[in-house]
């Protein structure tokens, strides 16, 4: 079963300089980066940080994420729609980035590789795989 790699993961990857040391090698993949996930590591390669942690992030970036990036496509955005109406309707909320990742995963039937609890609401709906 595709595995979507969440961006709690590809910032632990770029600290350690490779995403491959944190992929469970056992019965998981293909593993692919949604597109919410790209976007939010890449608005953290610009703000005003250090010039070499930001030149190292979008090394990374271009070098092992920008290839398993994936679209989002409009089953995606009518998933996120009903994602967000439910939540909602039960009083919770969603970081946006990490609302756009779920639905994704959703609409797939995928599993989420993630280190962030935000996800923790959905482990009825997303199988989760935790770092």
């Amino acid at each position: 079963m595709p595995v979507a790699i969440d961006t709690s993961i590809l910032v632990e990857a770029e600290r350690l300089g490779t995403v491959a040391a944190l992929l469970p090698q056992d019965e998981f993949g293909p593993f692919y980066v949604p597109a919410h996930a790209a976007a939010e590591f890449l608005v953290g390669t610009h703000p005003p940080v250090r010039d070499d942690l930001r030149y190292r992030a979008q090394l990374i970036y271009q070098g092992e994420f920008k290839t398993m990036v994936t679209a989002f496509t409009e089953a995606d955005a009518a998933e996120l729609g009903r994602l967000l109406a439910d939540l909602k309707r039960t009083g919770q909320q969603m970081k946006w980035f990490d609302a756009g990742i779920a639905a994704g995963v959703l609409a797939r039937g995928d599993k989420l590789l993630t280190a962030d609890s935000d996800f923790d609401r959905l482990a009825n709906r997303i199988p989760l795989l935790k770092l």
